[in-house]
């Protein structure tokens, strides 16, 4: 290959190859030095678990070496494509004697372009600045409206100690399901963890996870966060949901800015079934966004008569954002009654919802998951405790399907 150098913002790479020889002609082709950012990989897409694939949509261009004889890596690639939601460039680089028919079948499972390995490497510069250029037109800017796919579902709290982290963490893992088959495929959803809970937040601590300042960063930057700053500061937990954790430096609430909100409501609605928002202890008014665009509200209280009137309240107060908000009462640390007293029916009536989600007083249980930074639903998911939030991502996730339902 001849090279010519020409200069252009920055671009992320993903090589893909298992000879170092094509890796080291790509890291000619775009260099450091021309604000080119590369990431490699001697590993076949089919032998990547899934988190390894799913970095191939953190970057502007995934560059294949390919053989399209190959049937399980073909398979492999679409998979990987069948998935694809954002403007990242695919292209293949196969020999120059690949038949026509084969290369059309790589093009056939969502391969951008496919190149001869000959090509020269200021020929594969034009194509990938043509492809980003297509693809780009293709997608809507940031700013923007993005389509919001994924379902927002807020936990808030009647009282201080409720337990809402604790239910707040075991749904997001109970969405997300465990990992199963090959090429990381999940019985489960795509579910990010966002905690709110500026000044408290503690789920991070559920999860035996270090804030990384990501979103310190976000709340001080003075510039607007693009998808890629949204997604950098999300950390990757093994139970297959991504965390944006409440800074562990103490921030003022009103630090946290509407617009900012927004923006990371619009990455992750994007890019995720399902974003489960531990809310803040305090009320405040940048929790706006979420109220209006939440598919259902959590909230977790006991039967004190206190507690059901700020329940009340609380009730009240969001479905002046959104008066349609379906709301799901839990009803955490009490067992569920076999008959409900007149206390209970009084309780029902005041919120006008029917206390169906009861999550029981298991103190043991819960001190050791807390302990232990592992949350209930993958130490005890089988316990009392596990059965009854598998139930309510289940009524959640049963609710969510309706409404797709009515809506097609």
């Amino acid at each position: 290959m001849e090279f010519v150098s020409t200069r252009h913002s920055s671009r992320s790479f993903m090589v893909i190859s298992k000879r170092d020889a094509f890796i080291e002609i790509m890291t000619e082709v775009f260099p450091e030095s021309e604000n080119n950012k590369l990431v490699t990989s001697d590993e076949t897409l089919q032998a990547m678990n899934g988190r390894a694939v799913e970095l191939a949509f953190e970057h502007d261009v995934v560059i294949i070496e390919a053989d399209p004889d190959d049937e399980q890596e073909t398979q492999a690639i679409r998979d990987l494509l069948s998935n694809r939601t954002n403007k990242t460039v695919f292209l293949a680089l196969t020999g120059s004697d690949v038949s026509i028919a084969k290369a059309r079948k790589l093009r056939a499972v969502g391969i951008d372009e496919v190149l001869p390995l000959s090509i020269d490497g200021e020929e594969l510069r034009s194509v990938v600045d043509e492809k980003i250029r297509e693809r780009t037109a293709a997608q809507p800017a940031f700013h923007q409206s993005i389509p919001a796919l994924g379902h927002l579902i807020p936990v808030a709290q009647a009282r201080g100690g409720i337990g809402a982290t604790t239910v707040a963490v075991n749904l997001a893992c109970a969405l997300a399901g465990r990992p199963a088959g090959f090429f990381g495929k999940r019985d489960g959803s795509r579910v990010a963890l966002l905690d709110l809970d500026l000044q408290f937040g503690n789920a991070n601590v559920f999860l035996d996870i270090e804030d990384n300042g990501g979103f310190l960063q976000l709340i001080e930057s003075a510039e607007e966060p693009d998808e890629r700053f949204v997604v950098s500061t999300l950390q990757q937990h093994p139970l297959k949901i991504d965390v944006l954790c409440a800074p562990l430096q103490l921030v003022p609430l009103q630090s946290m800015r509407q617009d900012l909100l927004e923006k990371i409501l619009q990455v992750l609605l994007a890019r995720y079934d399902y974003v489960v928002v531990d809310l803040p202890r305090a009320v405040v008014d940048w929790v706006e966004p979420i109220l209006k665009q939440a598919t259902e509200l959590i909230l977790v209280t006991d039967t004190s008569v206190p507690c059901v009137r700020q329940a009340r309240r609380l009730i009240d107060l969001y479905r002046e954002e959104n008066v349609g908000l379906p709301v799901e009462i839990v009803v955490n640390r009490e067992q569920k009654p076999l008959f409900k007293s007149e206390h209970l029916r009084e309780a029902e009536k005041v919120l006008e919802a029917k206390l169906t989600h009861w999550i029981p007083d298991n103190a043991k249980i819960a001190r050791s998951a807390t302990d232990l930074g592992q949350p209930i639903m993958n130490t005890k998911p089988k316990s009392d405790i596990g059965k009854a939030i598998g139930k309510l991502a289940g009524a959640l996730m049963a609710d969510q399907q309706k409404s797709l339902k009515k809506q097609a």
